[in-house]
């Protein structure tokens, strides 16, 4: 009985653990409820250089990527972990969307259009973007009672996200944004605080 020759050994190798990692993926698949889940979230864990290969971020779905691409599968332990914390995620999700809902429908325009208004606000976020002009910045802030007011510009001591200034602006318009209602002002002015304008 003559022996079989393997004339690239590798790469016979690479090939048998290639199509032992894709049955236990198949297998894996048939048999684990919300698998396709659970890939989507561990996917998240992978960065991908320029030749397609991946590297695993630190942590649990770090470790879960690599061991589906290691081995193809999951534990069950394993898989279950994961629809926990995907689990817990949406509820966390579900949660902030509910509370985001109850604070929208009690958002109201603040001030008359035209008119001058003093405001404390917080900027929570801001979005920039090139126009004809340069730079456009549109800051999202709120005030003390969590109304929006949206300044798009750059004015001279504005507050940067997670800073709080008092301003006086003139209210530009009122509008509604995905249900919640905004007001826009212009030419704002930062308000010195007292022990400033003291010294």
């Amino acid at each position: 009985m003559s022996e079989t020759h393997i004339e690239y050994p590798e790469a016979y190798a690479a090939a048998r653990r290639r199509n032992i990692i894709h049955n236990a993926r198949k297998t894996w698949l048939a048999s684990t409820p919300r698998a396709h889940e659970i890939l989507d979230a561990v996917d998240e864990a992978r960065d991908y250089n320029g030749r397609g290969a991946a590297t695993y971020k630190e942590g649990f779905a770090g470790a879960m990527a690599f061991a589906l691409d290691t081995y193809g599968k999951l534990t069950p332990k394993q898989s279950e972990a994961v629809l926990k914390g995907i689990d817990a995620r949406a509820a966390r999700k579900a949660e902030w969307a509910s509370k985001q809902a109850a604070l929208d429908a009690d958002r109201v325009h603040v001030g008359e259009v035209g008119a001058k208004v003093t405001l404390v606000l917080t900027c929570v976020h801001t979005i920039s973007f090139e126009s004809s002009f340069g730079t456009v910045w549109i800051n999202i802030c709120e005030d003390a009672d969590k109304n929006a007011i949206i300044y798009k510009g750059n004015a001279n001591g504005f507050p940067q996200k997670g800073e709080t200034a008092t301003i006086i602006a003139t209210v530009k318009e009122h509008g509604v944004r995905n249900g919640v209602k905004q007001t826009v002002i212009q030419r704002p002015k930062v308000v010195k605080q007292l022990e400033e304008v003291a010294a």
